[in-house]
């Protein structure tokens, strides 16, 4: 009865332990770049906004129609409330099918 209770408490303990030691720990968040002037263009405000989250060539590497990429940017703008603003939205729309748009 004694060796169950011992037995018990090792597992215990070995579990708790393994717990803590696979918990994942999430890595600082990186600091938001200031806000893009009203008078930027949509590669800075771009380059500014879209790089925090992901590599820009993630996106550089697509082709797709303006609406495409409207659909994108409107999704992006929904992953953080006041990130990417509407006008910002619009401009860095207007950069990606300029850029990285099909014909």
């Amino acid at each position: 009865m004694r060796i169950r209770s011992v037995v018990l408490c090792v597992l215990a303990v070995m579990l708790l332990a393994f717990a803590v030691g696979c918990s994942k720990q999430e890595p600082p968040k990186p600091a938001a770049p200031a806000a893009a002037a009203p008078e930027a263009d949509g590669k800075s405000i771009f380059e500014a906004k879209c790089s925090v989250c992901h590599p820009l060539d993630r996106t550089t590497a697509r082709k797709e129609m303006k609406e495409k990429w409207a659909s994108i940017v409107k999704d992006m703008q929904g992953k953080k409330a006041d990130w990417i603003s509407d006008v910002e939205a619009g401009k860095i729309t207007e950069f990606l099918s300029a850029e990285y748009g099909k014909k």
